[in-house]
């Protein structure tokens, strides 16, 4: 399957007047979001893609290289027509334990008289993970408050019409800034708002007026075997495209199939998916908010306890980290152990459950006559 970077190969020579924005162009820009801009760009700095990386290349933050590594493709774009002479601008970033966020967000000004903000997803650190989990029990968090004033902020030092974006918890920081910044923006400079394989919201934030006054102008685009994009709740009208990975590394961007100027469709969400959205939906319908809050508290917090501060801590320091969770768990008051045991015990009890019966249904296909590969089953018991 081809992918952003063969787009840029069969595209780039294409400048936005020559052919416009399209989907495709969303996911590379809201995948340059997880370049590290430190020490290059400040957020009144304008500076071109080209002239960006030639800086970026002696750079000593280089190193630096969150989840999604977007060297390859920032090298393709600052050197093609389409992308080399986009100016880069108001690069913001904070990563705040304390806060319980990681947030960047940049903004790129296009030829075409047009901006996108892109919001970076979730990196890296555990705490932007931690972050991901506090989404369903805490609104606003901190960085769904900088995502509003980002988009204000933005909206106040350009007149372009404004495209925003984001993969992953960019996604999310992408749906909510546009949803609650200032109503004129919102109604009047907001044009498109895209998610890429981010994830929801809590039902308090999803039935808002500000959220469904968005609705119309979001797009959500997943792959096939999501996870990430079908955590919590939403309404956003979806996209399903391939990818040519399997499992949750259908997450990366670079594996979503591109075909000319889009993307390629998919029937619908992967059979492993679809149980996954239904598990989650009724895992989560059955916990309230304390829940929620005492189960990614007690997951968090022991990590942090056990000195783990990246997800590359947390692999080569395994044992460690599952030692402090057990701790953790065990040095609760028996009252709030029991809680946190029964919450994972609710998820694997509704999970069971949902497999189960696909299993009975899917034998009940088998009886009715539709067995394409000729499998034989059993006669039905007696009983």
């Amino acid at each position: 399957m081809n992918n952003i970077l063969d787009y840029i190969d069969w595209r780039g020579d294409l400048t936005f007047q020559e052919r416009p924005f399209n989907e495709v162009d969303n996911l590379i820009f809201s995948e340059l979001a997880y370049v590290n801009m430190n020490g290059i760009i400040q957020e009144d700095t304008r500076i071109t893609l080209h002239d960006f990386y030639g800086q970026y290349l002696t750079s000593p933050n280089r190193a630096n290289i969150p989840l999604n590594n977007p060297d390859p493709l920032l090298e393709k774009a600052a050197e093609c027509s389409r992308f080399r002479d986009i100016l880069i601008t108001g690069f913001v970033e904070t990563t705040d334990a304390e806060k319980q966020t990681q947030f960047a967000a940049v903004t790129f000004l296009l030829p075409d008289n047009t901006a996108y903000l892109s919001f970076r997803g979730t990196d890296d650190t555990v705490v932007g993970w931690r972050e991901d989990c506090n989404f369903s029990f805490l609104s606003p968090t901190w960085g769904q408050t900088e995502a509003v004033r980002y988009v204000n902020h933005i909206a106040a030092q350009t007149d372009y019409p404004l495209r925003i974006g984001g993969h992953s918890k960019g996604g999310h920081f992408a749906v909510y800034g546009a949803a609650f910044c200032d109503k004129t923006v919102r109604d009047q400079r907001i044009m498109e708002v895209y998610s890429n394989d981010g994830p929801g919201f809590s039902s308090r934030i999803a039935d808002a007026e500000e959220y469904l006054s968005i609705l119309p102008k979001v797009r959500k685009i997943l792959p096939e075997s999501s996870l990430v994009g079908l955590l919590l709740s939403g309404r956003e009208a979806r996209t399903i495209v391939k990818s040519s990975a399997k499992g949750i590394y259908q997450h990366h961007p670079f594996t979503w199939a591109v075909c000319c100027d889009h993307f390629e469709y998919a029937d619908g969400l992967s059979a492993e998916s679809t149980l996954l959205d239904e598990t989650l939906e009724k895992w989560l319908a059955g916990m309230t908010d304390d829940d929620r809050r005492l189960f990614v508290s007690t997951i968090f917090d022991s990590i942090d306890a056990a000195g783990i501060s990246t997800l590359d801590d947390l692999r080569k320091n395994k044992l460690i980290s599952y030692n402090a969770i057990l701790k953790a768990s065990a040095d609760l008051p028996q009252e709030r152990r029991g809680e946190v045991l029964k919450i994972l015990g609710n998820l694997a009890k509704t999970g069971g459950k949902i497999l189960w019966n696909d299993v009975v249904q899917a034998m009940e296909a088998f009886r009715q006559g539709d067995n394409p590969l000729g499998i034989s089953l059993p006669e039905r018991s007696a009983e």
